[in-house]
């Protein structure tokens, strides 16, 4: 039970950093940056219009929509390292799909896989 107290607590402030990092890197029309933080966590990547959901948010103009896609590949390509797969899957973070776009796509899955049924996980 308190495992999942502090688990929930941890979560809930990872949750405020990211949303002072994001708001911070649209505030300063810093959308690279905001691509890169998608990248390196390995989410999907954000259209146009998601992107302007989130300017609209934080009170900002135009979406440089050319800068936040290369920050987002890459920071993405290297999150998709296929050594990084059998950690994720290690560690018990959701698949990445965003890794399906490159050609060892299926050989990351499968190492992601691996971790994820390995023993290994009960030391995290």
């Amino acid at each position: 039970m308190f495992k999942n107290i502090l688990l929930l607590i941890f979560s809930v402030s990872l949750f405020a950093c990211t949303s002072a990092q994001i708001q911070h890197a649209v505030n300063s029309d810093n959308w690279q940056a905001v691509g890169q933080y998608d990248g390196e966590n390995g989410l999907h990547e954000k259209s146009l219009s998601e992107l302007q959901k989130l300017s609209v948010e934080f009170a900002r103009g135009a979406v440089d929509y050319a800068a936040y896609q290369a920050g987002y590949e890459q920071a993405l390509q290297l999150y998709c390292q296929p050594k990084n797969a059998f950690i994720y899957g290690v560690k018990r973070q959701s698949y990445p799909y965003a890794c399906d776009r490159y050609p060892h796509g299926w050989a990351f899955y499968q190492d992601w896989l691996s971790g994820r049924h390995s023993r290994a996980g009960s030391i995290f």
